[in-house]
């Protein structure tokens, strides 16, 4: 099935479930409700426009996506992104969602769940890194990282953007449960894990810096979805700058708005080393279950592995910034 049918698919299975309004589709195009004015929603998905793609064709060949993290082999640097909800998709969703990341290859992230969502997501045998959000009591983070360790993730981590709570228009949420952390108290979240720590949320050099001090098992760049504050820098704008800060001393994973292999290659092409995403795999749930998450993670990396094959880079270590040309947003 095509990228296309997948989306239609997926637009017609939550209309009849009256819920299309909740994954904010306009024009078959998702836009998060973000903060006041909402720019943040549009330019993530705009900011991809910003580059183009140089062939480079003679000598080129049939190119690997293969991926090397936290010492297990992966297919594909296309991961799912930190997931939460979807109860109104299907039953289980988050275990479903697992095993359609398993057989494609892939990476499993999960964000707020239950305990027992967590084991079951776990038990379907998808490696899975498990972030918890960052909670004013910190013995509750480091309970729910012990609980992940103890069921077999592969890494843990925290939302450092979410520290004050999201924003929708003009109401924040969940502002009294979470708290800032500071360098002290966020070290001590690493050390209580045996497993690798990824700060998720990273979007300055200067927090890129702090994540090196504590030992950090790899950073997320990433403006959560355009649901923190209103103008927020895309990932990419700052993924170069932040790229010379931690170069390969730990994997640097990025998200927010990637939709097509197309994005994929340009955040791997300035610096990143894997790329999560989210709202396709939930169409993909919505739309035919984890057969439906398995056909998008595949579609976006046979994307991928074109674009690499015509650019003449026949493995993801080769990918670099020469390929990429700018232009200004129309």
């Amino acid at each position: 099935m095509e990228f296309r049918e997948l989306i239609t698919m997926a637009e017609e299975n939550l209309k009849t479930k009256d819920i299309l309004r909740n994954y904010c589709l306009r024009e078959g195009t998702y836009l998060r409700n973000g903060p006041e004015t909402n720019f943040v929603g549009h330019f993530n998905l705009r900011y991809f426009e910003r580059f183009g793609f140089k062939f480079r064709m003679i000598d080129s060949q049939e190119a690997s996506t293969e991926i090397t993290l936290f010492k297990r082999k992966f297919k594909t640097p296309i991961l799912s992104g930190a997931l939460s909800g979807m109860m109104d998709i299907t039953d289980k969703p988050l275990v479903k969602v697992a095993s359609g990341i398993k057989e494609s290859g892939s990476m499993m992230w999960v964000g707020i769940t239950s305990s027992e969502q967590l084991k079951e997501v776990i038990g379907t045998g998808a490696p899975t890194v498990r972030v918890v959000k960052p909670f004013q009591d910190i013995e509750v983070m480091i309970k729910e990282l012990k609980e992940a360790e103890e069921w077999g993730a592969i890494a843990v981590g925290t939302d450092i953007d979410f520290f004050y709570g999201g924003k929708r228009g003009d109401q924040i949420f969940a502002p009294k449960a979470m708290g800032p952390k500071s360098l002290k108290e966020l070290k001590r979240l690493a050390e209580a894990t045996k497993l690798p720590f990824i700060l998720k949320g990273v979007l300055s050099a200067q927090d890129a810096k702090k994540a090196l001090e504590i030992g950090a098992g790899g950073i997320v760049i990433s403006n959560h979805g355009g649901s923190i504050i209103d103008y927020a820098a895309h990932p990419l704008e700052v993924l170069p700058e932040i790229k010379e800060v931690i170069g390969d001393q730990m994997p640097i994973f990025v998200d927010s708005g990637f939709r097509r292999g197309s994005d994929v290659m340009k955040a791997l092409a300035l610096g990143a080393h894997a790329v999560l995403v989210g709202w396709v795999l939930a169409m993909g749930l919505a739309a035919n279950g984890s057969q439906g998450v398995t056909e998008m993670v595949n579609i976006l990396t046979g994307e991928l592995q074109r674009i690499m094959s015509v650019t003449g880079c026949r493995r993801l270590s080769e990918i670099g910034s020469e390929i990429l040309v700018g232009r200004s947003l129309l």
